[in-house]
């Protein structure tokens, strides 16, 4: 894996580089962290372009690299919709959409779980993009005050689902005898947004909360995921510059 810091827009990259697998977006969690493990997890070798907003303060330069890119990929029909996240790999993957992005990659590296039928996984990827959507949207429109109330009020009665689904943490979702699957990926990553926010905004979690420590500790003691989160695992921050929470 190769990190590129990106702050200019003729270095956006417009091709895979190095004729690696490449994933571009902004130098944030976001939408992107669940991309990022994911293809840890598969052990690909791929370049992880992180572009830097800059000052908000400073309309003029503000996204001004990847605003330039974003009219560049569009104009010459490198991308036909071009926006962040978007990912390259070879002469024929260019996709945009984080949820096209990040099911391409767990089909092709047999990331998907196999205890249930695609029609169950699909919806259940959905439904974490949902939560991780609104927290996104809200960490920029809405602020603290939205982001505790959904804390406190919004996820306890969805993480209760989602604790049978995880075996009360005492498994992983494929059960005791699968690997991490993607499932695991994308809520393992929307569970490090909880516990942050909780942290920050001085929250304990609730009693349907008590499976999460133990479930996110199997996701941790994963080899793979392990090495990444004492590496090149971007833990903050987890928004641009300018959201209204967890900007740093």
């Amino acid at each position: 894996m190769t990190v590129l810091s990106i702050t200019k827009s003729e270095d956006v990259p417009l091709a895979p580089i190095d004729g690696k697998p490449t994933l571009v977006y902004w130098n944030s969690a976001g939408w992107s962290n669940p991309i990022r493990l994911a293809l840890t997890v598969a052990n690909v070798d791929f370049v992880d372009a992180r572009i830097e907003a800059g000052d908000p303060s400073d309309s003029a330069s503000f996204k001004k690299a990847w605003m330039d890119a974003k009219h560049v990929l569009g104009s010459t029909g490198i991308l036909e919709f071009p926006n962040l996240p978007y990912y390259m790999e070879g002469d024929s993957v260019k996709l945009v959409q984080s949820e096209a992005i990040v099911r391409h990659v767990a089909r092709k590296y047999n990331l998907y779980p196999t205890s249930m039928p695609e029609h169950r996984f699909m919806m259940l990827s959905e439904e974490i993009k949902d939560y991780d959507g609104y927290f996104i949207l809200q960490s920029y429109v809405g602020g603290r005050d939205v982001i505790a109330q959904f804390i406190k009020e919004g996820v306890p009665n969805k993480l209760a689902i989602w604790g049978k689904i995880a075996h009360d943490g005492n498994a992983l979702i494929d059960g005791p005898d699968g690997k991490i699957n993607i499932l695991d990926i994308k809520l393992y990553c929307f569970l490090r947004k909880v516990k942050f926010a909780q942290e920050e905004l001085n929250i304990n979690p609730s009693a349907q909360e008590g499976w999460v420590d133990a479930y996110m500790k199997l996701v941790e003691d994963v080899p793979e995921v392990k090495a990444y989160l004492d590496s090149d695992y971007l833990h903050r921050p987890l928004n641009n510059p300018h959201a209204k929470f967890a900007s740093k």
